[in-house]
């Protein structure tokens, strides 16, 4: 029969019928959940991301239509819900899991979930129980693909030879057409090009392109190991004008530069990769000594980076001690704490590392392999000191125990050298009521393991301002609800203030507890968020602001507290930076000596330019900000944007991110200071 049969308006040849119908099921379940789930994690669409969602969608639509038609009908029949639900499944948790965790869900991701699951496997289910409206939108398409199975796999007309291979072959076409088009997209500071092949940022990749490809990109190159994150320009051996480049940058004295054989690594390298990365460094710029260079040498330090902590949480009688370090020491009025891709970890990698985290791994945990000279644990441990690192959780987490030993630091956590008893509440211990620790108890427990010490540095991680800020679910939250139960915000926001009480107590233990050691003069406090408090919802973190907050920048504004009790007056500082720059930062107050060519943050308290970068490429500094999702640069003063002087910064910020991905990967700090044989 040669005729029609119209769908919806579409008349489809009937010979067609059993590949194509389920095909374009499948095409208008995907696109539909795609543009949810933009919608429900961004909160816009725009015309460029649904064109090549819709595109990108067309290929995956016409196999799995492929899959259902060419089967037998019965058989096609019962995989056609199932893929269906494999479909909704996998988009609905990705949007759950970008409600909890302002990230999407990886591979790598999911290797490691066993690990997650057994320490937050409850809290995981709640968040499903309550984002209800995903998983219903979700349900929606599955419960068509059952209803409508029998129409959607027609018993007839029977396929012909070589059907089977001409759908794929235009499902082939189709997937290589758009490929090529987004190719050939180049234009702008940030091309859709650079996001598809290099960029491994899933948030820009799903935008963009869809969950499905961004899926397909992330296994793709786990399956094939191919390397995120390259370098924005990689032919970095010529200057602009063409001229060769030789050698390094001549050190000038003054600068936070070490001797390294970078001119002996260029004449000798036959890897472009590796030849690339010595010609990178060896070019910046450094950073130079200044005023308050060596300004806390030989004092004490105690560093916390702080769960969940943000500047709204402080208030000046419900958390004095922290509102007093945070407004008589340095303040930094325009500090961020950029939320990273993987785990909550790589916000204290960046922290301690000035490193960005490279894309679908634990860095972490990666870098616990490799030589890490520049961490205050190893620089400290060299001037004579006791370095030792804590936290209140189990010590295994996240490979802390290996990351955290290999950054020089003797590390106890619960299971090592510290017991559940010491971090937890007797009674919630006896009820089963575990999560989350005390950072009180801890900050009781550990000080007397290092007060009494001639020169100590010492690092913590907290863990009582963790999600989920609920009565039943956080055991700090029920423990301060009577300081913060009439506050006027809602039951979240208030659970979430509660629980950063139990931070401010941790505080008040640790500087009366040096002060009565007589060590509170000679000891520095810095204290910094691992991240905002995702926790909540925008609209609760809004309810603190005091009006609707900007997600792409706002909700990462942050405090970074250094203080020390020497400080006759408050240290203003107006620079644009970011938990980046922490550790150069106090690397230069305490004149350590440190390359500043190979860390990716820069003393805050230099003249360096100002640099705060996000996770997706996007970046803040003293001319204005840059937005990767619209790849537009909105300049302070209003003024136009040439394109020609951003692309520049782009790429400055892209290499950052690769070369940073880089020295994970080769163990490059191994190989500047020791020999291949070391």
């Amino acid at each position: 029969m040669n005729g029609s049969v119209p769908l919806r308006g579409l008349p489809i040849p009937e010979r067609w019928r059993r590949l194509a119908l389920p095909s374009l099921f499948f095409a208008a379940v995907i696109y539909y959940e795609e543009l949810f789930l933009k919608l429900y994690c961004f909160y816009s669409l725009s015309p460029v991301g649904m064109l090549f969602t819709l595109l990108f969608t067309l290929p995956v639509a016409l196999l799995l239509g492929l899959l259902c038609g060419g089967l037998p009908p019965r058989q096609g029949r019962v995989l056609l819900p199932l893929l269906t639900l494999l479909l909704s499944l996998w988009i609905g948790a990705q949007a759950i899991y970008y409600h909890l965790f302002k990230t999407f869900l990886t591979i790598f991701s999911l290797t490691k979930m066993a690990m997650v699951a057994g320490a937050f496997g409850d809290m995981a289910t709640m968040e499903v129980l309550v984002n209800w409206f995903p998983v219903l939108m979700m349900a929606i398409p599955v419960i068509l693909s059952f209803l409508f199975r029998q129409r959607l796999v027609p018993d007839h007309p029977p396929l012909v030879r070589g059907q089977r291979r001409r759908w794929a072959v235009m499902a082939a076409a189709i997937q290589l057409a758009t490929m090529c088009i987004v190719l050939l997209c180049s234009g702008g500071a940030m091309s859709l090009r650079y996001i598809y092949t290099q960029a491994a940022v899933p948030a820009l990749e799903t935008q963009y392109f869809g969950m499905m490809t961004q899926t397909q990109l992330e296994i793709r190159r786990v399956l094939f190991g191919i390397d995120p994150d390259q370098p924005a320009d990689p032919d970095i051996s010529q200057e602009p004008d063409g001229t060769e480049v030789n050698g390094s940058t001549p050190n000038r004295s003054g600068d936070h530069v070490m001797d390294l054989p970078f001119d002996t690594l260029i004449r000798q390298e036959t890897d472009a990769d590796m030849l690339a990365m010595h010609q990178w460094f060896s070019q910046r710029e450094p950073t130079a000594k200044n005023q308050w260079t060596g300004y806390f040498k030989g004092k004490n330090l105690v560093w916390i980076v702080a769960e969940g902590f943000s500047t709204l949480a402080m208030d000046p009688q419900r958390t004095p001690t922290l509102w007093k370090l945070s407004h008589q020491g340095f303040v930094f009025e325009n500090f961020y704490t950029p939320l990273w891709g993987v785990s909550t970890s790589d916000g204290e990698y960046v922290t301690t590392t000035s490193l960005i985290p490279k894309s679908g791994v634990w860095s972490y945990s990666q870098s616990s392999d490799n030589y890490m000279p520049f961490a205050l644990g190893t620089q400290f441990r060299k001037e004579g000191y006791r370095t030792m690192a804590f936290h209140d959780y189990l010590y295994d987490y996240y490979d802390r125990n290996l990351s955290h030993s290999n950054m020089g630091y003797e590390y106890y956590a619960i299971n090592q050298g510290l017991r559940a008893e010491d971090v937890i509440p007797a009674d919630d211990l006896a009820a089963g009521r575990i999560f989350p620790p005390s950072d009180e108890m801890m900050m009781d427990t550990i000080v007397p393991m290092f007060v009494d010490e001639d020169q100590f540095m010492v690092y913590c991680l907290t863990v009582s301002g963790h999600l989920n800020y609920t009565l039943e679910e956080n055991i700090m939250s029920a423990r301060h609800w009577d300081e913060v139960k009439d506050l006027p915000y809602s039951d979240p926001v208030k659970c979430y203030l509660a629980s950063q009480i139990e931070l401010e107590l941790a505080v008040e233990s640790l500087v009366e507890q040096l002060e009565a050691a007589g060590k509170l003069e000679d000891t520095v406090i810095v204290l910094s968020a691992d991240h905002y408090p995702y926790g909540l919802t925008d609209e609760e973190y809004s309810e603190l602001l005091g009006h609707p907050v900007d997600p792409i920048f706002e909700i990462y504004e942050n405090t970074l507290i250094l203080w020390s009790a020497d400080l006759e007056e408050p240290v203003y500082v107006d620079k644009y930076c970011s938990s980046l720059d922490v550790m150069p930062t106090l690397s230069n107050l305490f004149d350590l000596e440190y390359d500043s060519r190979l860390l990716m943050g820069s003393d805050i308290l230099s003249d360096s330019p100002e640099l705060v970068i996000f996770a997706d490429y996007s970046f803040i500094n003293e001319r204005g900000y840059y937005n990767s999702s619209d790849d537009l640069f909105t300049r302070w003063d209003g003024s136009e944007t040439d394109l020609e002087a951003l692309v520049p910064l782009v790429n400055e910020v892209q290499n950052r991110v690769a070369y940073s991905a880089s020295i994970l990967d080769t163990d490059y700090y191994r190989l500047l200071f020791h020999s291949p044989t070391d």
